[in-house]
């Protein structure tokens, strides 16, 4: 009876096993995800206001920096198209020009960015801005403080051309510029004087400022500087506030400094953060031919005046052939993963370019963003500017930054970020614990 049960079942399943009793389900096609990618081009004049950049391409390429498509930006200064990759590689192409230099390229270079997030290009072309929406005037200010017996240094987080000792209670700051968008409200901005008192004593004050409206400009330093304590051992570093994405108060500190003299209870202290860097020099070489410099540098950004203050850049060497810089092949490969920890190398040359047309000098720059070794975007002809700059085109300098975001180690958390607003997010997490490598090489 055991053998008759079992039989059966046996032989139904080998049926079924070799399909004779069910039909075959077809697989169903599986849809590609398709992602939109966009880039966003803009320019931003002297009051703050963006308006659209064209003249931009992008080109889209393969892993070799081939180039598969080339893409021109609208008349809204957008670059849009769709793609099944994940992960891209492309260049921007951009037209650039900065104060009374003729103009040049500005090129960028983005290894395996996100499709999927929006991408952003800070133009410059200065003979393109539009200023008629601004109001910007130039003209002295005077600021009156508590007396000082000498005043040794002035700080304002607007430009200035000099500055003067009116007497112990008031300083000049002389040809300040600002700028507004007109019958808008004018941006905030600080002033503030260090220096002793009577007693020898280091004392700071200063003050913030948001109407610039006609008339003579006088400002009274009401915000007096409290001491705040250091480590006992540190390294120097420099250090300023960050209020609405303007810096104030920027004070340098010599290495092991006692005490600082920081101004903490101004109405925004509540907004600020405070923004300290300190870097190590290793190797630094001058000749006829050229100079080059290895550093590290450290960044701390905190709304906590004393964690920012404990900013220490490594003093370990890092791992650099300081003699032949050999980390960059001939043929556009690099390699600096003997520096362990840096998910990011952002490297950037500039070139003795020449117009093809004209045969003129022409500025041009080429920033490359991609992972600690692979192959720069320089090594593949850049299509449609190789009269311009390719492999073999002079460099004037070469300036490489390896970068370590403490909060991740995801090259795809790096290349978002700088494909985004990058530096331009001057309190975003990703730059708030950040520490660098730079390798500089300068050729006369």
């Amino acid at each position: 009876m055991i053998k008759k049960l079992i039989l059966p079942s046996f032989l139904t399943l080998l049926v079924q096993g070799c399909g004779g009793s069910s039909a075959s389900t077809p697989e169903v096609p599986v849809e590609p995800i398709e992602y939109t990618f966009s880039l966003t081009s803009q320019l931003t004049n002297d009051c703050d206001i963006s308006s659209a950049f064209s003249e931009v391409e992008l080109l889209l390429q393969d892993d070799t920096w081939q180039t598969l498509q080339r893409y021109q930006a609208d008349e809204n200064g957008v670059i849009s198209f769709t793609t099944t990759d994940e992960f891209i590689n492309y260049t921007l192409v951009a037209k650039d020009q900065k104060g009374s230099e003729a103009e040049g390229l500005n090129v960028v270079s983005f290894y395996q960015a996100s499709s999927a997030t929006p991408a952003y290009y800070q133009a410059q072309f200065d003979n393109s801005l539009d200023n008629s929406s601004c109001e910007c005037v130039t003209q002295d200010l005077e600021l009156s403080h508590r007396p000082f017996a000498n005043q040794a240094s002035v700080t304002s987080s607007l430009s200035f051309e000099s500055w003067k000792i009116i007497d112990e209670s008031h300083t000049r700051f002389e040809g300040v510029t600002v700028c507004s968008e007109i019958d808008g409200n004018w941006p905030m901005h600080s002033f503030s004087v260090l220096g002793t008192d009577a007693n020898q004593k280091e004392i700071a004050a200063g003050e913030f400022i948001d109407d610039f409206r006609g008339g003579a400009w006088s400002l009274a330093a009401f915000q007096v500087a409290d001491t705040a304590d250091l480590a006992a051992s540190h390294q120097g570093f420099i250090t300023n506030q960050i209020i609405a994405n303007t810096k104030h108060f920027l004070a340098e500190v010599v290495e092991d400094d006692e005490s600082l003299l920081i101004f903490d209870t101004h109405s925004y202290i509540s907004e600020a953060f405070y923004q300290s860097k300190a870097s190590v020099t290793f190797d630094e070489s001058s000749s006829i031919f050229g100079s080059s410099v290895i550093k590290t540098h450290h960044q701390i950004i905190s709304s906590n005046a004393q964690e920012s203050f404990s900013v220490k850049a490594s003093e370990q060497k890092p791992a650099i052939d300081d003699r032949n810089f050999s980390e960059i092949k001939a043929d556009g490969s690099y390699d600096y993963s003997a520096v362990s920890g840096y998910p990011m190398a952002k490297i950037a040359f500039t070139f003795t370019a020449y117009d093809p047309e004209t045969k003129l000098l022409m500025p041009a720059k080429w920033t490359f963003y991609g992972p600690e070794k692979g192959m720069l975007a320089i090594s593949a002809p850049l299509t449609g500017y190789e009269d311009i700059i390719n492999i073999d085109t002079d460099k004037k300098a070469t300036d490489v930054r390896l970068i370590n975001s403490i909060i991740t180690n995801n090259y795809q958390d790096y290349v978002k970020f700088y494909q985004g607003f990058g530096e331009r997010a001057m309190t975003d997490d990703f730059v708030r614990n950040l520490n660098e490598v730079e390798v500089s090489i300068k050729l006369n």
